[in-house]
């Protein structure tokens, strides 16, 4: 997930670029799927995993403050989340959205709400009223798809509201100069809905997701920085490229597997 500028977002003074958070991200993910792939006993390969999520809907929900081009960001994850789930659900037997869909559904009601923001503050009636729609058009679908359409959604309504979360307080960067909601966001109100964002998901998902409680910490030291390198497309290619070689993996190990699916 890319976070395309170096300007700070939330006052903050920490160590942690938003490159660094995303990387470690990835090699939470990889010791995550390493578990439930190849060791599916091994149950503290998970338990780590659980900080992936929550650290990659941050650097998302950063992302999609920051890209310019909102429709091609969004076509873009549902692109290569289609093609991922598609594989997932015949692994699986049933219609699986993975994590990409779930974080598709989030740029779905990040936009039309950034868009609200901006056009409430411009006192634009008409393109409130449009905006209005279209976020409640996007909650809705989201609840439907993730709750009543029989698609398993990875981490269900909770963690599409999670990236929301990041920036929901956030008025003054969309032209509110002025009054309570100007000054709503900083680091502690920033810090306050990440965290009962990540409590909604614990909730929804239970067991050991509560571990991604955790996730707080590295995300209290962001320093509101990309960092140096311009790693915008490097999820985008690892996540499939790992499930791939894992499952590589295990197809060695279990020759057998393919022939049972048919």
């Amino acid at each position: 997930m890319s976070v395309e500028s170096e300007e700070k977002t939330n006052d903050g003074a920490g160590v942690l670029s938003g490159n660094i958070l995303k990387i470690a991200a990835c090699a939470l993910m990889l010791v995550d799927h390493t578990g439930m792939i190849l060791f599916p006993d091994t149950v503290a390969l998970r338990i780590i995993g659980r900080l992936a999520m929550p650290l990659f809907a941050f650097t998302f929900a950063e992302g999609c403050f920051y890209t310019k081009n909102k429709l091609r960001h969004t076509l873009l994850i549902l692109a290569v989340g289609l093609c991922t789930s598609a594989v997932a659900s015949v692994a699986y037997g049933e219609v699986y959205g993975d994590i990409l869909i779930t974080f598709s559904l989030s740029s779905a009601v990040i936009y039309p709400l950034d868009a609200l923001k901006t056009s409430a503050a411009s006192r634009d009636g008409r393109s409130c009223a449009l905006y209005a729609f279209l976020l409640a058009l996007a909650v809705g679908g989201s609840i439907f798809i993730c709750c009543f359409s029989g698609v398993r959604i990875d981490y269900g309504i909770a963690g599409v509201m999670l990236p929301v979360t990041v920036r929901l307080l956030d008025f003054a960067s969309f032209g509110f100069t002025s009054g309570l909601l100007s000054s709503l966001y900083n680091r502690a109100t920033s810090l306050l809905c990440f965290g009962a964002g990540l409590i909604a998901v614990s909730v929804a998902v239970g067991g050991i997701q509560i571990f991604c409680i955790f996730a707080i910490i590295p995300v209290m030291l962001y320093n509101g920085k990309r960092g140096k390198a311009k790693l915008k497309y490097f999820f985008y290619i690892f996540y499939p490229a790992h499930l791939a070689a894992l499952a590589g993996i295990y197809l060695i190990v279990h020759p057998g597997f393919l022939s049972s699916l048919f």
